[in-house]
């Protein structure tokens, strides 16, 4: 609730110039002044700014007729002080204001006008007052007095070192002189009251014990008029609490009870709001009590005892107690060093034990907080600490400084304006400026990620393969927004700060759009969406009215409980946040006390007054600017509370109990019908009856205590935690009232028979408490999720005289998930089917599967470690419930790898072998959950299990493309050593405090004879003989020279053979792995899954070009081109090459054939064709009718050979060549859509791998689809280079093959880009005829051999090598012999205009490309032109 900001501050609080010690420091009332006390002076100071404003020092004889001063008591209305000495004197002074008004401080600019201040920011708007300080008396009695507080207006309590309490007035003091015995109203003789300890149980009637002892008195006393009684401890550390029958203190009116199991108490503390005592003692640890409103006395809440970063006995007593001024939070402080904050009811929020003070502090001899005194300012925002005097080996400069320290704090809005439990956003408020961290955040991050879960059906995975890597497309963001330091830091405005410092109420609106502040008058609103703030246009009205009851946002309007000055009447305000601030847009309603809290529920505002009566309010909303507030009725609830300022918070909303009927009101919905009461930590429930419109306090019910603050979750919809009660009791942990459900089939009947229930013994609501890391601040429902702030800090200076030498507080928010705690308390009750629902509910959410791993971790720990046998587990039942979910599987390895090994086998007992779970985890396809149990398998199982399991997944692994967990399984093979794989593994754990010792001397004993392991382990010898021979990893020059150090090695000593089982095992081990890549490498180039085939070898470092290098012949050769480059389309989502052709285009083919049409010829004289565009629904619009130029016609056309390059290198006429067989290409069929910049980049790596193996066919393929015409080129220069008349005749068949599939398809994607492949054609055609018959008898040869081959193949069958040679008659094929005639080019083929340079590059040609259909008459021309240009060669 509340968290500390920034450094510590030393400040000095006495006489200018001096460096005097602080014995004490106190605020009044209000907490705007604060009067600090030194031996010789009383000083008072404004609270902010932290000016001095009056002195007094006492003379000589004062101090040594009563002693030092000592502490320092405010009158209620901050007009008189009264100060006590060390000789148990009173010293009375008066405060007195100046009737002028006029301030301490004059503001005066200097007359240069460079000095001259132009900026707000420079004025000091605050008045502070002038006062004047004068001593009136002092005043002594006949014994010494131990202790002062203030009981009333008008009336102290003194406690005399003669065991008496005294009551006096504070007017009998200004009468009094000096020495007199002061005459008491009343004097209490605590040695003659009686005293009961607390009543047990088991006791009729509390039992009298002596009164204390003679020397006994009070040495400290607080009171509190909500308790009726104070809180005092004796000088002989017992603790009691003194309470009087009526407000007269008498001794025959008055009686004790003793404080039980306390019995070093040091220092006592009082809370009012909560009726809570508070006993310090010398144990370090601090015990509180409840006010028994039954029987008057005293009740156990809670104790508070700091255990971490703490060595036992090492704090010391605890020598104060100070509670914030709201209740909320209670300050604890050691005489060794420290200080803590506690919430109300025990929970730790804060401890400086746990701060970085750096290596030089030694916390246990020199903590630099032993703190003696403490004490709250304004609003509670700042904390004064007064340190110890230091001991005498400390430094002179640690003496001569301020013992004095300032703490900053910010607190939660809650502890003002409990309404803001409605809203899902941490508000925190400090003096002056706002924090804001907004919980909405999470549910907008994970809004985008639905979690999917495997084999559950709902939803399913896409994966995409744009990226290299394997990146999760939804990244886990969880840690990072749950815990954030980041905080929006909102600075209120100047002008409405400098005159109405501090913040006393904030407020935010459910959409986290709006703020609302409130300070000592007026009234600010700021817009997170403009980022701008709105104040009151005129000031006097922004001065007329203080809000006291809390504020709240409701639809647009910022709703107040405030009093008027100007009036001087208590009102309800409404302003529209979306009007400037003025009255005249507001609205006003009076009410006839001050306002204490408020709340809303729908359209319904709850108004608690002080007069203790509660109305609720129908709020109805005419217009953005307009609302009508109307009263529905009033309840007094005085009859449930002492006073109502004991009433924490309260709400009205439609929650039921049990005993209310349902379906009597049909508008239940909307209308309210309960409201929710805390009562000093204790939640009533105030029902209305079905006979009446008002609720009656008579039926109140009380449903939990000890609540510090509660949380209503009926704005949930479609959750089984719906209309649920939340309530957070400090160090008794969180509570939840859950209403239970019925199965869905009971519940159906039930609705049938009139809404009542088939099982009426059973409850229909439970409340389930669970603890918590965290203080709650914001409970998200939606996400199940707890978010809080905790406290942590820094050091910048380790200087012990710098001024940042004590640690830097900074804020973190923290979050909680409390889903696994809900659902462990009901499956413990046996509510399997009400857990079952709450779960489902949340199984969107993404960390739903940690949370379940969280309930199984919870409960293993638990039961596996406890040492006493359990009669009933919790595990099985648990198991069970987990194992209704797809995750079941997941989140047994995840727990169990986060646990130790030793409770493994309970765990397994009971949830399945670890084998078993693996299976599963195979059969549902859960690869990465079964890569989680290897470990388990290892930990439990001999190595060889695990082997073989990781053998066996790593399989399935590369059939499904994981290839990061391929990787990572590769990586678990390796890491096996070789020797364990035959050693048994125990499954169980022995505790090595009762193992067996050694036996050295039986080991030495030992046979290491290489026969005697051979005789007893005979598998062993056979598989190190084994592993000796494969070697097939090493290269050839290098196997010769293992093998005969192996050799030599195990025909060597005794103990070489173990050297070598090691080594040879583990090469058996990598040969193993790398035959199952290899083997489903060719799996997928055999299925033409060349981008997984990259990825293989992108992830597991796969050595692809030696592998293809020894594939060639085999899994890399291609039997169909054209299939495979259709197959690569589809696996790369890309349209289809080769679409079939439809029944409209080859009609219009047939009449535009028909018509006999001259086409035009461009300037060269080549060709020119107009082609489709690649689209199928296009129909082509072909011109076959092709005229030639005379001249070439008529002029022999030859090919000579220019020359000769290493006997078998060729190179022709580039031109002669382009002017025969090169056809432009038109603008549509160059019209093809380019590949995705990031698939052509792996595309051409690929290209690069298969052209450095030798790989032929897929490099081609690979060409043809990334359109590279250089890269063909020089794959057919390669081919001539090799000599190889086969592989060239491969490759032919192979370019005639694709350019046969896409002329037979008219919208091919290919059809401009095979019309440049026509020369390749040639040229091989031409290399192939120059061979003569030497070179085709060597083919024949070649082909009856390859024939005989089982991975041996032509690349084409008969029917498509018929297509592209008509002159080969069967008996040729069947005798698979060629003729040089054979061999010459198709007459029908198609050329285009291309380059053919001397090196064999065939660069992009511009121009058109067609397809022509070559009449009869030209076929005779061609072919005489052909047949002149083989003479020639």
């Amino acid at each position: 609730m509340y968290f500390p900001v920034g450094w510590p501050k030393r400040v000095s609080l006495a006489l200018p110039g001096e460096s005097a010690r602080i014995q004490h420091v106190c605020c009044d009332a209000v907490k705007i002044l604060v009067a600090a006390v030194g031996d010789d002076f009383l000083g008072i100071w404004y609270a902010s700014p932290l000016i001095p404003i009056a002195y007094f020092r006492r003379s000589a004889d004062s101090l040594q007729q009563y002693g030092p001063s000592q502490l320092v008591v405010w009158k209620p209305d901050s007009r008189q002080l009264v100060l006590l000495t060390a000789a148990g004197a009173l010293l009375l002074y008066q405060l007195d204001f100046d009737a002028n008004g006029s301030g301490i401080l004059q503001q005066v600019d200097p007359p240069a006008a460079s000095l001259k201040r132009d900026s707000a920011e420079l004025f000091i708007k605050e008045n502070i007052p002038r006062l004047s300080l004068r001593e009136v008396c002092s005043v002594t009695l006949g014994s010494v007095i131990t202790a002062v507080c203030c009981i009333s207006l008008s009336e102290l309590l003194l406690a005399t070192q003669s065991c008496e309490l005294l009551r006096v007035q504070w007017a009998q003091l200004e009468l009094a002189e000096n020495e007199i015995q002061l005459p008491a109203l009343s004097a209490i003789q605590l040695r003659e009251i009686p005293f009961y300890v607390q009543q047990q149980p088991h006791q009729a009637t509390a039992r009298n014990v002596p009164p204390m002892g003679r020397d006994s008195f009070v040495a400290s006393l607080e009171y509190s008029p909500f308790i009726g009684g104070c809180a005092a401890v004796f000088s002989d550390r017992r603790a009691a609490f003194l309470v009087a029958s009526h407000l007269r203190f008498d001794t025959t009116h008055m009686h004790g009870f003793w404080v039980p199991d306390v019995e070093d108490a040091s220092v006592c503390s009082v809370n009012h709001k909560f009726r809570l005592l508070a006993y310090g003692q010398e144990s370090s640890a601090v015990h509180v009590y409840a006010i028994d409103d039954a029987t008057g006395g005293l009740e156990f809440s809670h104790r508070l005892m700091l255990t971490e970063n703490v060595l036992p006995d090492s704090l010391g007593a605890v020598n104060e107690l100070k509670w914030s001024p709201d209740g909320c939070v209670l300050a604890v402080s050691w005489k060794n060093g420290g200080l803590s904050l506690w919430s109300t009811f025990g929970a730790l929020l804060m401890s400086t034990q746990s701060w970085d003070f750096g290596l030089n502090v030694d916390l246990l001899r020199n903590n630099p907080l032993k703190l003696r005194r403490l004490e709250w300012s304004t609003e509670g925002y700042q904390l004064f600490m007064l340190t110890q005097k230091p001991s005498e080996g400390q430094d002179e400069t640690e003496k001569d400084r301020s013992n004095v320290l300032q703490l900053q704090f910010v607190k939660s809005a809650l502890s003002m304006n409990p309404c803001m439990t409605t809203n899902p956003h941490i508000l925190l408020q400090g003096e002056d400026c706002l924090y804001l961290n907004q919980g909405n955040n999470l549910e907008r991050t994970y809004a985008g990620s639905q979690a999917t879960f495997p084999s559950s059906g709902t939803g399913a995975e896409t994966t995409t393969d744009d990226d290299c890597l394997e990146l999760k497309q939804s990244p886990h963001t969880g840690s990072i927004l749950t815990e954030s330091k980041y905080w929006t830091v909102l600075q209120l405005p100047l002008n409405y700060a400098a005159t109405n410092w501090p913040i006393r109420y904030a407020a935010i609106d459910q959409e986290g759009l709006h703020l609302a502040v409130a300070g000592r008058t007026g009234l600010a609103h700021y817009s997170l969406v403009s980022r701008r703030w709105k104040l009151f246009g005129n000031e006097s009205q922004e001065k007329d009215f203080v809000v006291s009851g809390g504020l709240l946002w409701w639809q647009g309007f910022v709703v107040m409980g405030c009093y008027s000055l100007l009036d001087r009447t208590d009102e309800l305000r409404c302003y529209p946040a979306e009007c400037k601030l003025d009255n005249q847009f507001g609205h006003k309603v009076q009410v006839r006390a001050p306002v204490i809290s408020l709340n809303s529920f729908r359209h319904q505002l709850i108004v608690l007054t002080a007069d203790g009566i509660v109305s609720l309010f129908n709020m109805t909303k005419k217009s953005a600017y307009a609302l009508d507030i109307e009263c529905a009725y009033e309840l007094d609830v005085k009859s449930i509370c002492i006073h109502p300022a004991c009433i924490v918070s309260l709400t009205v909303t439609n929650l039921r109990n049990e005993f209310k009927p349902q379906g009597q009101h049909p508008t239940g919905a909307e209308q309210a019908e309960t409201i929710i009461v805390n009562v000093c930590g204790r939640i009533l429930m105030i029902q209305r009856d079905s006979s009446e419109q008002v609720p009656n306090t008579l039926l109140a019910t009380c449903l939990a205590s000890c609540v510090e603050v509660f949380w209503l979750s009926h704005s949930l919809e479609r959750c089984a935690m719906r209309d649920c009660l939340w309530l957070y009791s400090g160090a008794h942990g969180m509570r939840v009232w859950l209403p239970i459900l019925p199965p869905g089939r009971e519940r159906r009947e039930g609705d049938q028979v009139g809404g009542q229930r088939l099982h009426s013994f059973m409850s229909k609501r439970i409340m389930l408490g669970f603890p918590l890391k965290l203080y709650p601040l914001v409970v998200l429902f939606d996400n199940v999720i707890v978010l809080g702030v905790e406290n942590e800090s820094t050091l910048y200076a380790s200087e012990q005289g710098s001024h940042f030498s004590l640690p830097f507080a900074l804020m973190e928010r923290k979050s909680q998930i409390y889903l696994h705690k809900v659902l462990r308390q009901l499956i413990k009750r046996n509510l399997g089917y009400s857990a079952w629902e709450i779960a489902q509910s949340c199984r969107s959410l993404p960390y739903f599967p940690h949370a379940l791993e969280l309930l199984l971790h919870e409960v293993l720990e638990e039961e596996a470690t406890s040492k006493q046998p359990i009669p009933d587990a919790q595990l099985p039942s648990v198991l069970d419930f987990i194992r209704e979910f797809p995750v079941y599987l997941e989140t047994i390895v995840q727990c169990a790898r986060k646990t130790e090994i030793a409770l493994w086998p309970y765990l397994f007992s009971m949830a399945g072998k670890p084998k078993e779970l693996f299976q599963l985890c195979l059969q549902s396809e859960q690869l990465d959950t079964a890569a989680s149990y290897l470990i388990i398998l290892q930990n439990l199982e001999p190595s060889v299990v695990s082997k073989q399991y990781a053998t066996m997944l790593l399989d399935i692994a590369l059939q499904q493309r994981k290839w990061e967990l391929a990787k990572d399984l590769i990586r678990f093979l390796k890491a096996i050593d070789p020797n364990e794989i035959d050693s048994p593994r125990s499954s169980m754990v022995v505790n090595v405090k009762i193992a067996p010792p050694p036996q050295v001397s039986q080991q030495q004993q030992v046979n290491q004879n290489a026969d005697a392991f051979n005789m007893v382990l005979g598998p062993i010898a056979r598989e190190r003989s084994f592993s000796t021979t494969v070697t097939s990893n090493l290269p050839k020059d290098k196997q010769a020279s293992a093998t005969g150090a192996a050799t030599a090695t195990e025909t060597g000593s005794s103990g070489a053979p173990t050297v070598v089982r090691r080594r040879s095992t583990k090469q058996r081990e990598i040969f193993c792995i790398d035959l199952i890549l290899q083997r489903h490498a060719r799996q997928l180039l055999q299925n033409h899954k060349l981008m997984d085939l990259g990825h293989m070898c992108a992830y597991l470092d796969f050595h692809l070009v030696t592998w293809l290098s020894q594939e060639v012949e085999r899994a890399a050769k291609l039997e169909d081109f054209a299939r495979a480059l259709q197959t690569l389309h589809e696996e790369l989502q890309l349209p289809i090459p080769f679409p079939p052709p439809s029944k409209d285009d080859f009609d219009q083919l047939r009449r535009q054939t028909g018509g006999a049409g001259s086409s035009q010829t461009s300037e060269s004289g080549y060709f020119s064709l107009a082609t489709p565009n690649g689209a199928a629904t296009q129909s082509p619009q072909l011109q076959p009718s092709i005229k030639e130029e005379e001249e070439d016609l008529q002029q022999p056309s030859s090919l000579p050979v220019l020359k000769t390059r290493s006997g078998s290198q060729l190179s022709f006429d580039n031109f002669r060549y382009r002017r025969l067989y090169s056809l432009p290409a038109s603008e549509d069929d160059l019209a093809v859509n380019p590949l995705p910049e990031k698939l052509s980049i792996k595309l051409r790596y690929l290209l690069q791998l298969f052209i450095e193996a030798n790989c032929t066919d897929y490099a081609l393929v690979l060409s043809i689809l990334l359109q590279d015409a250089a890269s063909i080129s020089r794959i057919v220069n390669g081919i001539i280079r090799s000599e190889s008349v086969l592989t060239c005749r491969r490759m032919e068949a192979a370019l005639k093959q694709l350019s046969q599939s896409t002329f037979e398809h008219s919208g091919s994607l290919y059809r401009g880009f095979v019309l440049t492949l026509q020369p390749h054609i040639y040229l091989l055609e031409q290399y192939i005829q120059s061979l003569g018959d030497a070179s085709c008898a060597s083919l024949r040869e070649t082909s009856t051999s390859s024939d005989q081959g089982a991975d041996s193949g032509t690349g084409l069958n008969e029917d498509e090598v018929d297509d592209f040679v008509p002159n080969r008659t069967a008996q040729q094929v069947n005798a698979n012999q060629w003729s040089v005639a054979d061999l010459r080019p198709n007459h029908q083929r198609l050329t285009r205009h291309a380059s053919l340079e001397s090196n064999g590059n065939v660069p992009a040609a511009g121009g058109g490309t067609a397809q022509s259909t070559p009449t009869l008459r030209q076929l005779p021309r061609q072919n005489s032109r052909e047949r002149e240009g083989c003479r020639v060669m």
